[in-house]
């Protein structure tokens, strides 16, 4: 009788040792195809285009930064004015980054419209584009509003801009002669998959949080030490 005990004793062990084996080895594989796909996620280096856009900065730079952005975008916005400043001080001037803007039409129909005038301004003059994109951001309507309306974005011109002929960035607008440019910019964007803007890509890496200048600082310095 002792000898069966012992022997059922046993067997449970030996069913509860291989349970635990099961459960260890597929709570592994969950979370080692977890990390694995965030590491990926992590690693991959988009195809990017930048060809055509505006830049600042050297064009043959070891580091090339794009920026995907909605001039009616909050967050853009903020980026222009807290993380920009900073990364065109330390790496745009310096001759380290070449700094892309591919505009990006998300939050609503005057996206487009921003868009376009941006497009208009670049091909006047591809410097003073660098202009527009501080002042429309610097006076940015509410995001539920649909204030980037062709009248006011050519005054913002006007008054800003003046080595642009803003009449006839006007009349680009009337014609929509940029329009399908600023289109193409968002299927550009879209292509990505990327969800939101502003979408800060250094060498063609997705920076997670777009905000922070320490990451994208750390980005750069990595894509340096392999040049």
């Amino acid at each position: 009788m002792a000898n069966q005990k012992k022997s059922r004793d046993m067997q449970g062990i030996v069913v509860g040792t291989i349970l635990i084996l099961v459960l260890a080895l597929g709570l592994y594989s969950v979370i080692n195809q977890f990390t694995g796909t965030k590491q990926e996620a992590t690693d991959k280096v988009y195809p990017i285009d930048y060809k055509g856009q505006p830049f600042l900065g050297k064009e043959n730079a070891p580091v090339k930064i794009m920026e995907f952005g909605d001039f009616k975008c909050p967050v853009c916005k903020q980026f222009d004015e807290t993380v920009f400043p900073q990364l065109k001080k330390d790496f745009i001037d310096t001759g380290k980054v070449a700094f892309y803007f591919t505009n990006s039409q998300v939050i609503g129909p005057d996206s487009l419209t921003a868009g376009e005038a941006g497009e208009a301004v670049f091909k006047q003059n591809p410097q003073a584009f660098w202009k527009y994109y501080d002042v429309v951001y610097q006076n940015q309507g509410n995001e539920a509003v649909e204030w980037a309306t062709p009248a006011f974005l050519v005054d913002l011109i006007k008054k800003n801009i003046p080595e642009v002929d803003a009449k006839k960035v006007s009349d680009d607008l009337t014609k929509k002669t940029f329009q399908k440019q600023a289109q193409d910019d968002n299927v550009k964007f879209n292509n990505t998959g990327i969800g939101g803007v502003p979408a800060i890509l250094v060498n063609g890496k997705y920076i997670e949080n777009g905000l922070s200048y320490a990451d994208i600082k750390a980005a750069i310095e990595k894509e340096l030490q392999t040049k």
